[in-house]
């Protein structure tokens, strides 16, 4: 791994250590409310649409994991009222945007949700 990988995965690592306090309020993922099954596929296309042919793995940081489903899918507005298994496999591909797109990932992320949302 490279030390410009580094710095960001010790930082995250730094950021769970830590402990995030839960804010009252709504969800702050800027998207519209989906099914699970609709949001997780559009997670799977953007994260896969990135990756050079071959290139997928499975994500290898638990800490990873932990972000993705912090930052984006506990932020998600629908995900409340998702299974845990529904969770779980949305989570999974937030980690791989993020861990191979980074912020980018998560950006193109949520303008695929909106442009689901304004192309129904």
């Amino acid at each position: 791994m490279g030390t410009e990988r580094a710095v960001p995965r010790e930082l995250i690592a730094a950021l769970l250590a830590e402990g995030a306090q839960v804010v009252p309020g709504p969800p702050a993922l800027p998207v519209p409310p989906g099914a699970a099954e609709d949001v997780i596929a559009v997670a799977r296309r953007v994260a896969l649409n990135g990756l050079p042919s071959g290139r997928w793995r499975p994500v290898s940081s638990p800490g990873l994991l932990e972000l993705a489903a912090a930052m984006v899918v506990d932020e998600h507005p629908s995900a409340p009222g998702w299974s845990a298994q529904e969770r779980e496999r949305f989570t999974t591909w937030v980690a791989v945007l993020i861990e191979h797109r980074g912020e980018d990932g998560v950006q193109d992320l949520v303008r695929a949700l909106n442009e689901e949302r304004d192309a129904a």
